[in-house]
């Protein structure tokens, strides 16, 4: 086994500025006609991409060659910003057919049913909310015809399915699991039914004996086990397996602990795959003899967990991705046909994030997507017998990649000795010295982390001519269970104290200019910034919360995860019972301590932080004549979905970061041209009788 690095301090860039060969969106005429147009976000100055384009969406999307390798589906971008499913003829590179949905409704995801047919998954966007969507499966002959929604919901959830496509079982007919739409912090039971993908018909196969499961399938096609989670704890582990009286025995793990947990059956039915937390911290991968429980370790990473195993047809795993530092493949077997394909596009792809998307039915032709932290990516099709890689489509012909931020690991020693790693994207055409750093938490806290790749944040910030640093900070998830588990409870300490020591690290690099810093951040990055310039008021020259955790009681009191009792639980443990513990960590109770300018943006329709946290943060603010800037979403939830919100938000973030560690300064004015042309604007408030500067 041999772990094979796929970045080097080099950048490729020649392949993706190839012009794709698929045909031109249409979306891309229409960005090429406004820009005779009189365009807003001149304030904020030139930059390296123009502000709009790292809004635009990406061109192509889950594209997909057909068993015979004559056709190729996937996903177009149309005008309104949805997604059309095509069928594309692979000799002439013309549209033969095109599932077009009416209304809000867009394509998002893509499968080859069998060589005449496309099954396409779909969600309709809301009309009166940001994010509020359903998903349902639609499916399309090559030439055209049989063109009709085959999924449209069962009566288990009286109508409000979604469905995810499982296993083929023959040509006709898929595997489909039904969930509600839209509703994971429910803890569903799960449906599993066979779907005809030609008439709609449903027969139901299984009802989950236990809640939000993954069902595991042996060849014959019967459920052996499922996976899931016990009712009411977001914490705890279910493993049901089928006993000799048919019956389910479950097993509980609490993750805190540990898991061992089965993932698929091998070719040889004698022995599953198993992932494994109890025996070592990070995951590890088994192979398990479930005969005799001989147990024989196949893979483990001392330091992170792998995020996904990689499996050929026959359900032999072949790769592990692990995120360490960059993004490393971990060849579990290197003899496997899809190893050795990997390998080879790695070779010609040194420096690329390679993802192999699927294959013509004989083997020897691959769609692969090849990407980095500099462009969303390019497809290509790799042809096995005689070694030829033909350039597809690129996904984002407008952007250059030379003009977009690169993104480093990086790794420091907390002060009490823990190893802490993020990552530091840089402005182009600036030297890495004595810059204006924007520090930028994640949300979650416990189990979300930040990667190396393409993230439009992060460049969006960089490239206005800001550092920007994403910090892994204890709490977060991806590098083993204790670093993920023995920090609940801990918001506001050590988990604040590493977003301080990654600041002083980057001053002490001489990479940061210690009077130009800001933090910001989402969600529970929300609650950090504002936790910062509370904690740290002479350290940061502003902070920015956006749909933050800003006071614990009404965290404890209000929206959707405390409504369910795995919710109140979860609560109770990441963040404390002790009201008198909650004030002191609470910004909106220790506003007085705040130095920084402060800008609050908020969704009014948000219900997992609700909008009671904003007026809490606003008003113990405004008592305190702070200079502050608010923005409120009206039809938003847990943060802006809309291109045209996301463009007015990050047009006055970084107006915002200018006038405060940028050109500008605290007394100047905010851009009069932050709303998108069309758009009706947000509700932005400017307090002005205040002082500043």
């Amino acid at each position: 086994m041999k772990i094979v690095s796929m970045l080097s301090a080099a950048v490729v860039t020649g392949a993706i500025a190839a012009m794709s060969l698929l045909p031109a969106p249409a979306v891309a005429k229409e960005s090429v006609a406004k820009k005779s147009a009189a365009k807003p976000f001149a304030s904020l100055g030139e930059m390296p991409v123009p502000f709009e384009d790292l809004f635009r969406p990406v061109a192509y999307t889950n594209i997909r060659i057909s068993p015979d390798g004559k056709y190729f589906a996937a996903g177009r971008m149309r005008e309104d910003g949805m997604t059309d499913g095509l069928i594309i003829d692979r000799r002439t590179m013309e549209v033969k057919s095109t599932l077009q949905m009416s209304g809000d409704v867009g394509v998002s995801g893509i499968r080859w049913a069998n060589k005449e047919r496309v099954l396409f998954s779909f969600t309709m966007k809301s009309a009166v909310a940001e994010d509020a969507s359903t998903s349902q499966i639609a499916g399309m002959n090559i030439d055209g015809s049989r063109k009709e929604i085959v999924f449209r919901g069962t009566s288990d959830y009286d109508g409000a399915e979604g469905a995810q496509l499982l296993g083929k079982i023959d040509d006709d007919h898929y595997r489909i699991a039904v969930y509600p739409s839209g509703s994971a912090m429910s803890f569903p039971l799960q449906y599993i039914y066979k779907l005809n993908i030609y008439t709609g018909k449903t027969t139901r196969i299984a009802r989950s004996p236990i809640r939000m499961p993954n069902a595991i399938f042996n060849k014959e096609g019967e459920i052996t086990h499922w996976v899931g989670k016990l009712p009411d704890d977001f914490d705890a582990t279910v493993v049901a397996s089928r006993n000799a009286a048919g019956d389910w025995d479950e097993t509980v793990f609490h993750n805190k602990d540990g898991v061992f947990a089965p993932l698929a059956w091998t070719k040889d039915e004698d022995w599953m795959w198993y992932s494994d937390t109890v025996e070592a911290p990070t995951k590890g991968l088994y192979r398990v003899n479930v005969k005799t429980g001989e147990k024989k370790l196949v893979y483990r990473h001392p330091k992170v967990d792998y995020d996904k195993i990689f499996y050929d047809e026959d359900g032999n795993p072949w790769g592990a991705m692990i995120n360490y530092d960059y993004p490393q493949m971990v060849y579990i077997d290197e003899n496997n046909h899809y190893a050795k394909t990997h390998k080879r596009l790695q070779g010609t792809f040194a420096n690329k994030h390679i993802q192999i998307l699927n294959r013509t039915s004989d083997g020897n032709e691959w769609v692969v997507h090849v990407g980095d932290d500099r462009h969303p990516g390019s497809y290509y099709v790799y042809n096995q017998f005689d070694g030829a890689l033909k350039f597809l489509a690129n996904q984002a012909e407008w952007i250059d990649p030379a003009n977009i931020p690169a993104t480093h690991p990086v790794r420091f020693t907390a002060r009490d000795g823990l190893e802490i790693n993020g990552y530091l994207t840089l402005p182009v055409n600036k030297e890495a010295k004595d810059l204006p750093l924007i520090i930028l938490p994640h949300g979650g806290p416990h189990g979300p982390r930040d990667y190396w790749g393409y993230n439009k944040e992060r460049i969006v910030f960089a490239n206005a001519g800001y550092a920007v640093m994403h910090v892994n900070y204890r709490g977060s998830g991806g590098y083993g269970r204790d670093f993920l588990f023995d920090w609940y409870g801990h918001w506001g300490m050590e988990m604040q104290d590493d977003l301080t020591d990654a600041t002083h690290w980057a001053i002490q690099a001489g990479i940061a200019d210690a009077d130009r810093i800001c933090i910001y951040g989402a969600s529970y990055g929300g609650y950090a910034a504002m936790q910062g310039v509370t904690k740290e008021p002479d350290l940061y020259q502003c902070g920015i919360g956006y749909v933050g955790v800003y006071d614990m009681e009404i965290f404890s009191t209000h929206g959707d995860i405390r409504l369910r009792k795995a919710g109140r639980k979860y609560l109770a443990e990441a963040t404390g019972t002790d009201p008198e513990v909650h004030r002191q960590r609470s910004p909106a109770r220790n506003a007085e301590r705040i130095k920084a300018p402060v800008f609050l943006v908020q969704g009014a329709r948000d219900v997992r932080v609700p909008i009671e946290h904003y007026w809490a943060m606003r008003d113990a603010l405004e008592k305190q004549d702070h200079a502050l800037e608010t923005l409120v979403a009206p039809r938003a939830f847990h943060g802006a979905r809309e291109k045209d919100s996301q463009k007015e938000i990050y047009c006055r973030m970084i107006d915002f970061f200018n006038r405060h560690i940028g050109d500008g300064k605290a007394t100047d004015a905010p851009a009069a041209d932050c709303v998108p042309q069309g758009a009706r604007g947000l509700d932005y408030t400017f307090y002005d009788e205040v002082k500043r500067g």
